[in-house]
């Protein structure tokens, strides 16, 4: 059968299966307990976005080494990580439809379980001298947690800009995603300006993935996302929707207020009526679409593949995503 990129599905790929395998065989050896949480977190319906970037990158030069196996399941440990230190810090009791860890083992366990997924990743790189691709996976991960601290410093600030914004979600999502894009594209041996285009591609499908990540907290359906509804600003951060709305002097000059009385929550509706009158989503969805025409375009320079199609196809279904 010929393969296309519509046919082929991210846990088909190449090199999937090990990625899986590898990630069980990192924890053998820890703890019961350790071991049983992380096989939960494994489990727990993750897409496998970013191991399959690589993956899909490494693809299209044809040249998928054992290297790009073991930066997939680093990155994926990284992921984790992040996922489970997001919960403590904005205190989650619910993920993908599961108790978070936190609110299942306290916060002292979830703490140490993510400092042991970031430890297990640092193993793995170090330990099969993947040098150039742990210095951006150490960059990534410091800008991530730089850009924790700018967004809690930022909570229930609607004087901060669009420029703050996009700042924030690049360190929050879209620089592991360019991370990603540009290992699979350093372990298959491509060359900077290949490396470049990657990262461009990494950086704008991260913008477009959080752009609608904060759509959907607005007009998701929960039992799909796994999470509650409106739970961003409930917690005070700012997101785009928000940004767009509060453009109109009239509704921020509302949402100060209801801010101010701390009544957001019994709000929600008529937030979200307001985002729909003055067309705040609308304009919001424009903006994930102008990030994805731009990863798209990044790609210009590489050579056709149905890898590359299958990364183009990844960055339009962003557009459609309900999870």
């Amino acid at each position: 059968m010929i393969r296309t990129a519509e046919s082929l599905k991210i846990k088909e790929l190449p090199g999937m299966d090990l990625v899986e395998k590898k990630l069980y065989k990192l924890l053998e050896g820890s703890h019961e307990n350790t071991y049983n949480i992380c096989k939960r977190l494994i489990h727990s319906g993750g897409k496998r976005i970013r191991p399959a970037l690589i993956l899909c990158v490494g693809q299209c030069f044809d040249n998928v080494k054992e290297e790009a196996i073991y930066a997939s399941v680093a990155c994926e440990c990284i992921h984790m990580a992040s996922l489970v230190h997001d919960d403590i810090i904005d205190e989650s009791t619910r993920r993908r439809g599961l108790s978070t860890i936190n609110h299942e083992k306290g916060n002292h366990t979830a703490v140490l379980l993510g400092d042991y997924l970031f430890a297990k990743a640092f193993e793995i790189l170090s330990k099969n001298k993947l040098i150039r691709s742990m210095e951006v996976m150490v960059d990534a991960i410091s800008k991530m947690c730089d850009g924790e601290i700018f967004q809690g410093e930022n909570l229930f600030n609607l004087d901060q800009t669009k420029e703050d914004y996009y700042r924030r979600i690049y360190q929050k999502t879209g620089v592991l995603i360019a991370a990603c894009t540009q290992v699979g594209a350093i372990t298959a041996d491509a060359n900077e300006e290949q490396i470049r285009a990657f990262r461009v591609y990494g950086e704008n499908l991260g913008y477009a993935y959080q752009i609608v990540d904060d759509l959907l907290d607005f007009i998701g359906d929960e039992k799909i996302l796994g999470k509650p509804v409106g739970n961003d600003l409930r917690e005070g951060n700012i997101t785009l929707p928000i940004l767009n709305l509060i453009k109109h002097k009239e509704y921020k000059e509302w949402m100060k207020e209801k801010l101010k009385k701390g009544n957001i929550e019994e709000n929600h509706n008529e937030i979200v009526r307001f985002l729909r009158d003055s067309y705040a989503l609308e304009e919001s969805f424009h903006e994930a679409h102008i990030c994805v025409e731009k990863a798209k375009k990044s790609l210009e320079c590489i050579e056709d593949s149905i890898y590359k199609d299958m990364l183009l196809n990844i960055a339009e279904k962003v557009l459609v995503r309900k999870n």
